[in-house]
């Protein structure tokens, strides 16, 4: 088949941009055709992966999408098969959705005037309303829930995945084979520091300022964010925290690195206190990494932290007293030990892995 992929981004280094490249290589690897429209490209993309630039400039990021919506069913008009969507646009046959619900935030009178919010929800409602016919790959049940609640959208259109999780990240025996010691050394970490490690790029949302702040009750504490630097935006503004609360020496911003495994390896916890989270894949990916975990419950994969029985979910409202004692709790060594070893146990279920071929499988179903 003739597949056409569409991102508004593309960029190595995003859950979301990851897994639209990891699918366009499993489509390819069955024989089919593949074609990825972009409206900015970033990074080292695969060289046998045809990916076109559509013109898309526009002041706003909700003006992009559109202009991208709309240059999309012209570049793609009779050309293709399957539309694939990774963000929300009009026109497709299939959306591979890995945003919240927006529709869903309480919104005011004018609020629903302002031109972002109207054209955000224009395009939702695109993919979602009970007039589309596009069908949905959702990846976590409250997502799904989400959606059917504010778009009545027919069951028959949703389908919830499996998690798609890269079986090549997963190296558990990072742990024990010396990569674990030879990290901690690279960071200049001592063997009594309690390694705290937070993963993602945006700072505000996946809660990093909470686990700043957390460090000022955890003595032994020290805090590793990957995917910020410090020279953006987010990244000056937590230093300014850790500065203010005076644990500024015990914050490192490691910025995007390729070699999660290994830090996760040098890491004693993955805190991860997210105020919204539709999966939080970096969560399953800690766990079968053997790295115990401290999430919020809002994080769509929060329940498999306890299902592996490998760290603690903090319940909503979020309270930063409930994190600290938490990361408090994970000071016994003993209990982190066990926490481990569950989690890496858990990691064996091929279920985890599985969630890339199944969407292949609704894409392209075989008779």
């Amino acid at each position: 088949m003739r597949l056409a992929f569409a991102i508004v981004r593309l960029f190595p280094w995003g859950g979301l941009q990851r897994d639209c490249l990891r699918l366009a290589r499993a489509a390819m690897d069955a024989g089919h055709q593949v074609t990825i429209f972009a409206a900015q490209v970033q990074g080292d993309i695969a060289g046998d992966i045809h990916v076109e630039v559509l013109p898309a400039r526009a002041l706003t990021n909700h003006g992009r999408n559109r202009r991208f919506g709309r240059a999309l069913q012209r570049a793609a008009s009779r050309r293709f098969d399957r539309l694939i969507g990774f963000d929300k646009l009009p026109g497709l046959d299939v959306l591979y959705c890995g945003d919240l619900c927006f529709a869903e935030r309480e919104f005011g009178f004018w609020s629903r005037l302002n031109p972002r919010v109207r054209a955000m929800i224009e395009l939702e409602g695109a993919c979602f309303s009970v007039a589309s016919r596009t069908r949905v790959l959702v990846l976590a049940d409250a997502q799904a829930e989400a959606y059917r609640r504010a778009w009545r959208t027919p069951p028959e259109r949703l389908r919830i995945l499996p998690p798609p999780l890269d079986p090549s990240r997963r190296h558990p025996e990072f742990r024990t084979d010396g990569t674990r010691e030879r990290m901690r050394r690279e960071l200049g970490l001592a063997a009594d520091h309690l390694v705290c490690l937070c993963v993602g790029a945006w700072a505000h949302r996946k809660g990093f300022d909470r686990a700043v702040a957390a460090l000022t009750e955890s003595p032994r504490g020290k805090l590793l964010i990957c995917g910020i630097g410090p020279a953006a935006r987010e990244g000056a503004q937590l230093l300014a925290q850790a500065s203010r609360l005076g644990v500024a020496e015990r914050v490192q911003l490691l910025g995007p690195r390729d070699d999660v495994a290994r830090l996760m390896a040098a890491a004693d916890l993955l805190v991860h206190p997210a105020r919204a989270e539709t999966t939080g894949t970096v969560i399953l990916e800690a766990i079968i990494n053997g790295l115990p975990a401290i999430a919020t419950e809002v994080c769509g994969f929060a329940p498999h932290v306890k299902k592996a029985d490998a760290g603690i979910v903090l319940r909503e409202p979020f309270q930063q007293s409930a994190l600290n004692q938490a990361i408090e709790t994970a000071t016994a060594s003993s209990l982190r030990a066990r926490w481990s070893a569950h989690a890496a146990a858990y990691g064996a279920d091929s279920e985890l892995y599985a969630g890339i071929d199944r969407a292949l499988q609704a894409i392209c179903p075989t008779r």
